[in-house]
């Protein structure tokens, strides 16, 4: 197969690519972008003088200056729309097809097109929407767990499939780019009502009601794993993967690269969905991201903008002004100023100021009663032992969660967990407690936060009733 580089040269002339880097690039692009767009109204195509009428339109918006190549025909002279569009034939951006009757119609080439509707997308702030395609394909790839459904699947459908997986990426990572691009808008923001107005108005109505909200509800960690499990069935089915060895066949007769081709795809799919709950947890990490630096942010403007602070700072240029040289702890005695309607007077007062840690009177400490005896030191070390063991961790929780030798993205309910003894409640109860900490390694979700409406299921373990969940290995 040729590289990309190769095949792409061997289609296209390399003044295709010249025109992008031309001192009238900006130009050459707003030119074929306006007649792009007009060309649908008129049947996709333009006579030459309504192309330069257009030309002349874009033109009258800026300057054009002059090429270096050199390339310049007499009767261009004057005419700029003229040069412009003979640039644009000669690079391929556009066709020029002369008919019988001495009319020359205007066309734009299929590969400007792909590169405009590329350039458009790069430079568009629409904001980023989650639309389900992820959904989709693990849907149809859920489906491949059972024979008849992976005798149905065409190779079409399979290459669709990891199309629309790359595509569902894409959607994560701008999703991912939106919200920094939030958190950076943020950091720059001046005043109060700016920072509010980010938070309520456009990040919680643009992200969180539409694309987040939709992402959350597509349960994708669940819908992977029965991906997941479908591509490894289909994998191991012979007779599904002869049957696309066939339709690869009937559309593009390679025999040789059929089964090839099939396995590639099938790893680059399970591949591409392995990336999906990362990205995933990453859009969370950037949300999270931004929920601290608004925080902050607003803080800072509250203490820097508030009015009670410029009353302080009001206070203490006074204090500079009048009283240089005066000490602080005799500033209150000659501190005369009216009341500054402060809720704490002691920002001005001696109560503002931390005091000397004194030492205790020797009389009235404990003495230890020594000597300590080999059973007093024995009772100690069982209480601490105790202590220890009654302590509800985070590294408890995870131990606990390791010792069910789950593998990653495996879960297991409550009521299939060993509760025999004491100690097993209380890890049960760390890992409850601590289900949301950074460096938990599981997930947990309650059969209430899942079914809010459905009765409460509780489990019997060692003479407790604990609420039924289900814990997930990350």
């Amino acid at each position: 197969m040729d590289s990309l580089g190769s095949a792409l040269f061997s289609e296209i002339s390399p003044k295709f690519f010249g025109i992008l880097v031309s001192v009238n690039a900006r130009v050459y692009l707003d030119v074929i972008d306006a007649l792009e767009r007009e060309m649908p109204a008129r049947g996709d195509s333009l006579d030459r003088s309504e192309a330069l009428e257009i030309i002349d339109r874009v033109l009258a918006l800026g300057l054009i200056y002059a090429e270096e190549d050199g390339e310049v025909d007499d009767a261009d002279i004057g005419h700029p729309a003229s040069m412009i569009l003979r640039r644009l034939i000669a690079a391929k951006w556009l066709e020029e097809e002369r008919r019988s009757d001495y009319r020359r119609t205007i066309y734009v080439e299929a590969a400007a097109q792909a590169m405009l509707e590329a350039f458009r997308t790069m430079v568009s702030q629409s904001v980023a929407s989650f639309t389900g395609k992820l959904r989709l394909v693990c849907d149809r790839l859920a489906g491949l767990r059972y024979p008849h459904s992976r005798m149905e699947l065409i190779w079409e459908e399979l290459k669709n499939c990891l199309t629309q997986t790359r595509a569902g990426l894409r959607e994560l990572r701008l999703i991912r780019k939106q919200v920094e691009r939030f958190a950076q808008r943020q950091l720059k923001t001046a005043t109060l009502a700016e920072a509010l107005d980010i938070i309520y108005n456009e990040f919680s109505q643009l992200i969180t009601q539409q694309c987040y909200r939709e992402l959350i509800h597509a349960r994708l960690p669940a819908r992977l794993r029965e991906a997941m499990e479908g591509l490894n069935e289909l994998e191991r089915d012979d007779l599904a993967l002869q049957k696309l060895r066939e339709d690869y066949i009937r559309a593009q007769p390679d025999a040789e690269r059929a089964s090839i081709e099939i396995l590639r795809t099938i790893e680059e799919l399970s591949i591409a969905l392995g990336d999906v709950e990362p990205s995933a947890d990453r859009v969370d990490e950037g949300t999270a991201d931004f929920a601290r630096r608004s925080r902050s942010r607003i803080r800072y403007i509250q203490d820097v903008g508030s009015a009670r602070r410029q009353q302080v700072k009001v206070i203490f240029d006074y204090v500079k002004d009048h009283l240089a040289g005066t000490r602080l702890t005799d500033l209150e005695n000659r501190l005369t100023l009216p009341s500054a309607r402060l809720v704490d007077d002691g920002l001005v007062g001696m109560s503002s100021l931390a005091r000397t840690r004194q030492s205790a009177d020797p009389a009235l400490r404990r003495p230890v009663v020594l000597p300590l005896t080999d059973e007093d030191r024995e009772e100690s070390l069982r209480e601490m032992e105790r202590n220890l063991r009654n302590a509800l961790r985070l590294d408890r929780a995870n131990r606990f969660v390791g010792g069910l030798e789950l593998e990653s993205g495996q879960t297991m309910s409550s009521e299939a967990i060993p509760v025999r003894t004491e100690d097993d409640v209380l890890d049960i109860i760390s890992c409850l407690v601590f289900a949301t900490a950074g460096g938990a390694n599981y997930r947990l979700e309650t059969e209430r936060s899942r079914n809010p409406s459905g009765a409460v299921l509780l489990d019997k373990k060692a003479e407790f009733r604990i609420e039924r969940f289900e814990l997930e290995r990350k």
